[in-house]
C-alpha cells in the first residue's frame, strides 16, 4: 500500500489482519531522532511488528500459534509465546467479567456458520448444538510457569480475533512512545487508538459513522487524547435466509447470530484491549443490560439503538457532537 506526507504528521497504509491498518505520526525535522526519514523507519518497523503478530495469532494460517493451540486440542499443551499467553489471560478476564458472553472458544461455531466468507450457511438446530457443545472459556487451560496452554476436549477450537487487534493497538502506541512519538493515531481496521494530541493544542477528533454497510456518513464524533475507540455492530458481514438477515455476530449462550435492539456500540477507554473485548460483548447483551454493565464498571461509550437513539455516557458529553438527526440520551 502507499506512503505519503503531510505537514507534520507522516500516513502509511498496508492490508494486514484482512484489514485496513492506518498509521498517523507526527514528524519534527528539527529533533534529529523524530525527523521525517526516521518517523518513516518507526512506522515501517510497525507494519512490521503487525505481520509478526498475524503469523502469531491468524486462525487461518497452519502455522501460528493459534492454529498450533488448535491442533493439540484434547492431546497436549502447547508452549506459546508471551504475548499469546498474555492475550489469553486478558481474554480470560473478560470471559469472566461478562459470564461468557465474551469467549474465544466460540471458534467452530464461526467456522460452521461461515458468515464471514462468500458462501455463508444457515445451520439447523442439530447443528447449532453439535457446535455450541465445545464452547466452553473455561476449558482454557493456563500454565503460567512454562508459557503453555491446552484446550480440554478434541475438536475445540480458539479465535482470538475479537481481542488480538486491541492488544496490538496498545503495544504499538507503546513502541510509539518509546520512540519519543507524541502525537499518533493507530487505526486496524476501525480498532482506533490516539497517542497526545493532535499537534500541540488540538484534541484528535474521531467520528462514528452511521450504522450501515460501507456507510461513509458520520453521525457523531468525540475529542480524545491518549484514549482508544473501538466500535462493534452487526450491519458490515450478514446474509439474507428465508426473507430474514443474519449478522456475523454469534451469542456463545445459544450459537445464533444475535438479535439486538441497538445498531452498534462504541467503547471509549484507556486501553485498546478493553474496548476491543467488551464492545461486542455489549452489542450482544442489548440496550438494558449493555447499560446496566457500562454502569457498574464505570464504561464510557456511545450506544446507538435500532431506534435511532445515540446513548452517550455522562463524561464524554462535553466532548460529544452530533451530525444527524438523532435523539440524543445520556446517563
Amino acid at each position: 500500500m502507499g506512503d505519503f506526507y503531510m505537514k507534520g504528521y507522516l500516513e502509511k497504509e498496508d492490508f494486514i489482519f484482512n484489514t485496513k491498518v492506518y498509521q498517523k505520526i507526527e514528524y519534527n525535522n528539527e529533533i534529529e531522532n523524530l525527523a521525517k526519514d526516521k518517523v518513516y523507519e518507526i512506522a515501517k518497523k510497525t507494519t512490521n511488528f503487525m505481520n509478526k503478530f498475524e503469523d502469531m495469532l491468524s486462525f487461518f494460517k497452519s502455522d501460528s500459534e493459534v492454529s498450533k493451540i488448535n491442533k493439540n486440542a484434547g492431546k497436549c499443551f502447547t508452549r506459546i509465546s508471551k504475548d499469546t499467553f498474555e492475550i489469553l489471560k486478558v481474554a480470560e478476564h473478560y470471559s469472566k467479567l461478562t459470564n461468557g458472553i465474551f469467549d474465544i472458544t466460540i471458534a467452530p461455531l464461526v467456522k460452521e456458520w461461515a458468515i464471514n466468507s462468500q458462501q455463508p450457511k444457515f445451520l439447523t438446530n442439530k447443528e447449532v448444538n453439535k457446535k455450541l457443545f465445545l464452547v466452553d472459556y473455561e476449558d482454557v487451560v493456563l500454565n503460567e510457569s512454562n508459557l503453555s496452554v491446552m484446550l480440554l476436549r478434541e475438536n475445540q477450537q480458539i479465535d482470538l480475533g475479537g481481542i488480538a487487534k486491541g492488544y496490538i493497538a496498545d503495544k504499538i502506541i507503546e513502541f510509539y512512545k518509546n520512540n519519543n512519538v507524541a502525537s499518533a493515531v493507530i487505526n486496524i481496521g476501525g480498532n482506533i487508538k490516539v497517542l497526545g494530541s493532535k499537534g500541540e493544542e488540538n484534541l484528535w477528533n474521531v467520528g462514528i459513522y452511521e450504522p450501515k454497510k460501507h456507510s461513509k456518513d458520520v453521525i457523531c464524533s468525540i475529542l480524545v487524547k491518549d484514549k482508544s475507540i473501538v466500535t462493534s455492530g452487526g450491519y458490515e458481514r450478514a446474509f439474507m435466509y428465508n426473507g430474514e438477515m443474519y449478522n456475523h455476530i454469534l451469542n456463545p449462550k445459544n450459537g445464533y447470530p444475535v438479535k439486538s435492539d441497538l445498531k452498534s456500540v462504541t467503547v471509549v477507554s484507556n486501553d485498546s484491549i478493553e474496548g476491543d473485548a467488551l464492545s461486542t460483548p455489549l452489542f450482544i447483551m442489548g440496550k438494558n443490560k449493555a447499560l446496566e454493565f457500562m454502569r457498574k464498571h464505570n464504561i464510557s461509550g456511545i450506544i446507538v439503538t435500532e431506534n435511532d437513539e445515540i446513548i452517550v455516557t455522562r463524561d464524554l458529553l462535553e466532548v460529544f457532537s452530533l451530525f444527524k438527526e438523532y435523539k440524543v440520551l445520556t446517563f
